[in-house]
């Protein structure tokens, strides 16, 4: 589930962005990106996830929802093949499958785990950490690096690309510490007219982890 948790605090970190992109440093395209979100309430937007074990050159894919509320809340639901939901608020989480009667319910430690600490931890923070670049690639794309440094124990990398126009998201991707390659297209952004979907299901008894 972390992996999923991951995903969803990378998408977000990179979902809106400020203008003249190629003009700011990283971090501060990360600081607008978050601080944009943020006022911009409520949000939704289609996804596709492809997800490749290390050592592959192709693997499992999965389309769905995403819905976002900052600064607190995140959710994804998939739709295909399986229908499950995954609940970030603050830092609780919670995951449980459409068709089953129960979930789990467990508590992360955002400064602990590379990935999501991205959009829980400030950014003061997160540059003694990561090393990040940024780059206009030949499409007119820009794209954000992040990495934790070559003498880290554990190994983490992700790229964020804005598309030039609306500076919204059109993909990313991040390989984890195992080698694992999970990688997104994003589409259909639309505004939330309501917050119901961030608060987990009444009906689901939950399970501590």
């Amino acid at each position: 589930m972390k992996r999923i948790a991951r995903s969803l605090v990378l998408l977000v970190t990179g979902l809106l962005a400020a203008p003249a992109a190629d003009a700011l440093s990283p971090w501060e395209l990360l600081e607008n990106l978050r601080d944009d979100l943020q006022k911009s309430g409520p949000i939704t937007g289609k996804f596709r996830q492809t997800y490749i074990p290390a050592g592959f050159s192709d693997g499992d894919h999965e389309s769905g929802h995403l819905s976002i509320w900052l600064p607190d809340c995140l959710r994804w639901n998939y739709e295909e093949p399986q229908a499950k939901s995954f609940l970030l608020c603050n830092e609780e989480i919670y995951f449980w499958n459409e068709d089953e009667s129960g979930g789990r319910h467990y508590r992360i430690e955002p400064e602990e785990e590379p990935g999501l600490d991205l959009l829980l931890v400030e950014v003061a923070k997160l540059k003694e950490r990561y090393v990040a670049s940024n780059a206009k690639l030949d499409d007119g794309t820009y794209e954000i690096n992040l990495a934790l440094p070559p003498d880290s124990p554990r190994g983490f990398s992700a790229k964020i690309r804005l598309e030039p126009v609306s500076m919204r998201v059109t993909g990313m991707e991040y390989t984890d510490e195992e080698g694992n390659l999970t990688r997104f297209e994003i589409t259909d952004y639309q505004r939330l007219a309501h917050t119901a979907l961030f608060q987990p299901p009444q009906d689901v008894e939950w399970t501590e982890e």
